[in-house]
């Protein structure tokens, strides 16, 4: 069964922050006609760590890198008669491909410029209704499946740690002191250890990848009624943004939605 993606994509400063080192990427392809063609989706979000003079620069270098290789890996192969290399096993080896590029790049900037920067990243690619997923850091992806919101990606982060561990409720996340302190990004060495899943996209599915500035300013239950109530994926990010800032705003807010038809 073919779908159709549609696209929702804001980002802003919020009401503290003087400036922004979220950046997001959406991109598609579509290739068809009288033989079967191929329909494919990237989105990514990366939430920049460094301050004005390497956060800003490292989300935006990590977003060039995983769009160059993944643009690339996606359309050499399509444009031959033979598409059906493209398969879901490929996609997600040419995700994890790129964002371990991305790292390499963000890594060596960093060294070069001596300001130790950093990124989250979390990007998805849809091919067909194969998603494949890929998160570093605390940038969240959630599938909205049913009316039913469900977070896909897990925080590396030291309080989702604590978590784990029992030493403090999920709730504790959202206020807890230490809930700033990123214990996996882009950027902390030549090599990074990324988190790889996949889902089953379906008609009436929606994917929202965001940055922490907005899922914790907007609890999930927020999140999954401004969603169910949107009549479009940009009308979405646009609701997304207001409530963050109308909840306080504290600081950079990005969401991409991609709403499966």
């Amino acid at each position: 069964m073919s779908i159709n993606i549609e696209i929702g994509k804001v980002t802003g400063v919020g009401l503290v922050r003087d400036h922004n080192e979220d950046g997001f990427l959406t991109f598609e392809l579509s290739l068809g006609g009288g033989m079967k063609g191929i329909q494919f989706c990237l989105a990514a979000v990366a939430d920049g760590l460094g301050g004005h003079e390497g956060g800003e620069i490292a989300s935006d270098l990590a977003l060039r890198v995983l769009a160059e290789n993944m643009v690339h890996g996606i359309i050499s192969p399509a444009l031959p008669s033979d598409s059906t290399r493209l398969i879901g096993e490929s996609v997600s080896g040419l995700l994890r491909e790129s964002v371990q590029k991305a790292n390499g790049e963000v890594y060596a900037q960093g060294q070069l410029k001596h300001n130790g920067m950093a990124t989250t990243l979390v990007a998805v690619a849809v091919l067909g209704q194969t998603t494949c997923i890929a998160n570093v850091g605390d940038s969240r992806i959630y599938l909205l499946e049913e009316n039913e919101l469900r977070q896909l990606s897990k925080d590396h982060s030291l309080v989702q740690e604590m978590v784990d561990k029992g030493k403090i409720k999920p709730e504790q996340i959202y206020t807890h002191p230490m809930r700033s302190i990123i214990s996996r990004c882009l950027g902390l060495g030549p090599k990074v250890d990324v988190d790889l899943f996949h889902e089953e996209l379906k008609p009436g599915d929606s994917l929202l990848l965001c940055s922490d500035g907005l899922w914790e300013m907007v609890r999930d239950n927020e999140l999954r009624d401004i969603l169910l109530a949107a009549d479009s994926a940009q009308s979405a990010c646009d609701r997304l943004r207001a409530q963050a800032n109308e909840n306080g705003g504290v600081d950079n807010i990005t969401a991409i939605v991609l709403k499966a038809n």
